[in-house]
């Protein structure tokens, strides 16, 4: 099958080369016809480097940084298909990925997405970061109904676009997005074969540095609506801990195949499971500060 235009795929671009020629690789091969909106605020040689490459490609450069959710925002405002899809520049999509899309979109679902696939996997370091961030969407996972999907594999149509627009333009994590969604009862759909490759290779450093900015900017961005009960979030930050692992291993359990891979990342993702609790320590105690433009 040939995924028509009323396909748009919008790429955050933070990371730049390799990973973004690898991602814009991957469209060009399984997504041919599809409109690619690609936001970026790196470094004028990624971008020159895109035009070069794919010069079908709509590129946004912006000079100062923007964080994650405003390049998102940016691309689905640039993007003109019936069907907008968000993934970021580390990931890789795999034959099959758009078609699934287009499909379930013309059954009549708002909102799709799917599992997420590690192709990091030669060590702890690798396994670590994944776990943290996508246990809930591993593969084998939900066809169908499901509560949420992860905001690097999720396309929309233009009906829950309109849903979401202010939300949108106040630069919102998919947290905000995906339950606005939900209390306008808009249902969440898991395609068989919409399935994403996370190909980010992580230091320690680096994923520590972002699991601490991430959960800050989180924290801070819910200040406002808590009011006066951040300070029991920010007291109650330390059950974090055990409640992320927790987590983890329920979903792990759930799911041939990782076990392995869990037992040798476990220490690591002890690790950044308590920098997220510091993160969100900081967080609602100080606000979010500038952390929302350190993630990647």
């Amino acid at each position: 099958m040939t995924v028509p235009t009323d396909l748009a795929v919008v790429v955050a671009s933070v990371n730049g080369f390799p990973y973004l020629g690898a991602c814009l690789g991957s469209l060009r091969t399984h997504a041919p016809n599809a409109e690619i909106v690609v936001a970026d605020w790196t470094d004028d040689e990624t971008r020159a480097r895109v035009r070069e490459g794919w010069p079908h490609v709509t590129l946004l450069s912006f000079n100062e940084p923007k964080a994650v959710p405003e390049l998102r925002a940016a691309g689905i405002a640039a993007a003109a298909a019936p069907y907008v899809a968000v993934i970021e520049d580390h990931c890789v999509v795999p034959p099959g990925w758009a078609d699934a899309i287009v499909e379930a979109h013309r059954a009549g679902h708002h909102v799709v997405g799917g599992a997420v696939r590690n192709i990091k996997t030669s060590r702890a370091r690798d396994w670590a970061p994944f776990f943290c961030e996508y246990s809930s969407f591993m593969e084998p996972w939900h066809t169908g109904i499901v509560g949420d999907l992860t905001g690097m594999n999720v396309s929309y149509d233009r009906p829950a676009l309109a849903e979401i627009a202010d939300l949108l333009a106040d630069g919102r994590w998919e947290n905000d997005l995906h339950a606005r969604l939900r209390e306008r009862g808009l249902q969440f759909w898991a395609a068989p074969r919409a399935t994403i490759e996370h190909a980010k290779d992580f230091g320690f450093l680096e994923f520590a540095s972002q699991r601490y900015h991430y959960s800050r900017s989180f924290a801070g961005g819910r200040n406002e609506a808590l009011g006066m009960r951040r300070w029991l979030y920010a007291v109650g930050s330390p059950l974090l801990v055990p409640l992320a692992l927790w987590r983890i291993v329920r979903n792990v359990r759930a799911r041939p195949g990782y076990g392995r891979a869990f037992g040798t990342a476990a220490p690591l993702v002890t690790v950044y499971s308590a920098i997220w609790a510091v993160g969100e320590l900081v967080g609602y105690t100080l606000g979010g500060g500038r952390s929302i433009l350190k993630v990647r």
